[in-house]
């Protein structure tokens, strides 16, 4: 076999039509006919063939990936989950991961910094919720446990509720029992214990309706 026709693509010019003895093979992208190093009359043992496909494919989970990556960060196992969805054979996303790893686009370390950077300054939740986000989309523990800071919770607990008890103290005839009762609740859910929720729920009372604290 040898190779008479490398043209790219009408509609997409980074994917280019390889014809092998005058006859169309199959479509492929432009970095793997760079990185093989393909030309025209080129001979293309059968060997080559099976490794133009393999490449191929890797190459075609790398740019699904990319495209995934390019709305946020991404965890490795969310990648990971993502390619199986598209029905990725478990030995191409192997592959495509350390591509990616290489390249630096996947890293678990710098996905979970982003992500507790965007719970606090977006949405603020106790340390216990932010760690069971980060090991549900299969972060290390380790890494995890290094950067999720449990003693910074009262201050996240403040922020977090802030808004809601300005809003509950405007409610007419609003009581402390029932303030207590609904911001606490409201912070239990958004991950923070109950000491943390006491102490925040007594300290926005107080901000907010300083005349009304015994």
């Amino acid at each position: 076999m040898h190779i008479t026709a490398l043209e790219p693509q009408a509609n997409n010019p980074e994917r280019i039509n390889l014809y092998v003895d005058g006859r169309f093979l199959l479509g492929v992208s432009a970095v793997v006919v760079l990185q093989m190093g393909l030309r025209l009359n080129q001979e293309l043992r059968p060997d080559q063939l099976e490794q133009l496909r393999r490449e191929e494919s890797e190459q075609q989970a790398v740019d699904r990936a990319l495209n995934y990556l390019s709305f946020r960060p991404r965890s490795r196992e969310e990648v990971r989950r993502y390619l199986y969805r598209k029905e990725t054979p478990p030995e191409v996303i192997e592959a495509a991961l350390a591509r990616l790893d290489r390249l630096d686009f996947v890293n678990d370390r710098s996905f979970a910094e982003f992500w507790i950077g965007t719970r606090e300054q977006f949405n603020p939740r106790g340390a216990r919720a932010i760690k069971h986000e980060l090991r549900m989309k299969g972060v290390d523990r380790e890494v995890v446990d290094e950067l999720v800071d449990a003693e910074q919770d009262e201050e996240r607990a403040l922020r977090a509720g802030r808004k809601k008890a300005v809003s509950l103290v405007n409610i007419p005839n609003m009581d402390y029992a029932t303030f207590r009762n609904r911001l606490g609740s409201f912070l239990q859910r958004r991950g923070f214990g109950y000491e943390v929720v006491s102490r925040t729920v007594r300290s926005l009372w107080k901000e907010l309706r300083p005349e009304e604290v015994d």
